[in-house]
């Protein structure tokens, strides 16, 4: 039988500026930009939540509903180490470590006895999670554990108890086993019994969308859920109708994938919200910078590129985009940029595109497609390419050294951006595996 846990930090960001700052701690805190710019709070407080304060939230409104929340300015840098820490520590209970997010990952447990014993081995791999977190990270550092046998249950399971809880959640045959786990001092329940009171939204995967038209056919519960038959399904909420029908069955077999053996990356991008809207012909310091953050990850991980897209999120919120393939290996930031840059050019001279010198965008993306590994690629013979690439390598290592705004091309020197994490879920490097 399988059995995971899913990890969960709690209010991770802000967790961490109060374990870095004691003065913090017991006070509102949201980690985000400055009310008047366009930012958000990307984390809030225990106490913050507690006032109100949610995230994605402005930080206009996080302030007029929370007055005292204290907004500091965040430090992806030292979360990404942390959380590297955390990671290393689940690696110390078993090799099947799946990193869901920067705060949150799945553990498979292997080897686990059937019975008592097997609840006291797991119960046991709970607390050294949190004894070895408490050790590593700080007091203030708490997770949210929930047990169950697939992921998107455990998942759910351990959304029922916040901060520091730990959840089961087993199958309505296994009663004996939850009342083990309650014994063993967890809170557990039978599926059907946490079906019954659990919202549609807190299932994994349930955007707003979804949750809209699941309400409109009357399910407001997975226990409504659990009464649809798959054609029910199929109509409302294709292509999830048969994930979303298994899972409310109870049925959760997605492997665990821990990082060495999830696939390479198909795609590499970065975006970016402007405090401020800016014309197209204002956008190249910022997409250089954006191509300088694309191709550093690219190279770091043994990659070339043979296209390049481009997304831009107008004012209005409607959006334009386009893509390029070539054969040529796209390598270094010049690269990308160039090849970023003409096929913005391009539309500003086609009518009718839709993107002129004036067009006021929001947000832009870059991304570098159809990736190769460098070794199977073909090398660059060009001289002046050569020069061009081994330039950029330097300030690669000089990053790496000294942080990356210790060194900018002309073009991007003058951006002020906040670095935003870039959400992939995989395992960040260098490993770490703590005794």
């Amino acid at each position: 039988m399988r059995w995971i846990l899913h990890v969960d930090m709690n209010s991770y960001f802000a967790s961490v500026e109060q374990q870095k700052n004691p003065a913090l701690r017991g006070k509102p805190v949201g980690v985000g930009g400055k009310p008047g710019t366009r930012s958000v709070i990307a984390a809030a407080s225990r106490e913050a939540k507690q006032r109100g304060v949610k995230t994605a939230m402005s930080s206009w409104d996080a302030i007029r509903i929370c007055p005292e929340l204290i907004i500091v300015p965040p430090d992806y840098e030292t979360y990404q180490a942390w959380s590297e820490t955390m990671f290393g520590i689940l690696e110390t209970l078993s090799p099947s470590v799946e990193i869901f997010s920067i705060d949150e990952a799945f553990v498979e447990l292997h080897s686990i006895p059937t019975g008592e014993e097997g609840i006291v081995a797991i119960m046991a791999a709970v607390t050294h999670i949190k004894a070895m977190l408490r050790k590593h990270l700080g007091e203030v550092m708490t997770a949210s554990i929930g047990i169950a046998h697939g992921k998107r249950l455990a998942k759910l399971a351990g959304e029922w108890q916040k901060p520091n809880g730990c959840v089961a959640l087993l199958g309505d045959d296994e009663g004996e086993t939850v009342n083990q786990f309650q014994t063993a001092g967890a809170l557990a329940f039978r599926r059907g019994d946490l079906y019954q009171q659990t919202p549609i939204a807190m299932l994994a995967g349930i955007g707003p969308r979804h949750e809209r038209k699941l309400h409109a056919h009357g399910i407001r519960t997975l226990a409504d859920l659990a009464t649809q038959t798959l054609d029910q399904l199929k109509p409302i909420v294709f292509p999830y109708d048969k994930e979303l029908y298994l899972i409310a069955q109870g049925i959760d077999t997605a492997p665990v994938i821990p990082y060495w053996a999830a696939k390479p990356e198909q795609s590499i991008g970065h975006q970016y919200t402007l405090p401020a809207d800016l014309p197209v012909v204002d956008l190249p310091a910022t997409l250089n910078y954006l191509v300088e953050k694309v191709g550093r990850r690219m190279r770091r991980q043994g990659f070339v590129a043979h296209g390049i897209a481009v997304y831009l999120r107008l004012s209005d919120r409607s959006g334009w985009g386009s893509h390029m393939s070539t054969s040529q290996q796209l390598e270094s930031d010049h690269d990308l940029y160039t090849a970023t840059w003409a096929l913005i050019e391009q539309a500003i001279n086609t009518p009718g595109s839709g993107l002129s010198a004036g067009t006021h965008i929001r947000m832009p993306s870059v991304t570098a497609i159809k990736l190769a590994r460098r070794q199977q690629a073909t090398l660059t013979l060009l001289p002046s390419e050569q020069r061009t690439l081994r330039l950029t390598k330097a300030m690669d290592a000089i990053r790496d050294k000294f942080g990356n705004r210790s060194i900018s091309s002309g073009l991007s020197v003058a951006t002020q951006l906040y670095a935003v994490p870039d959400g992939r879920r995989k395992r960040f490097e260098p490993r770490l595996l703590l005794d």
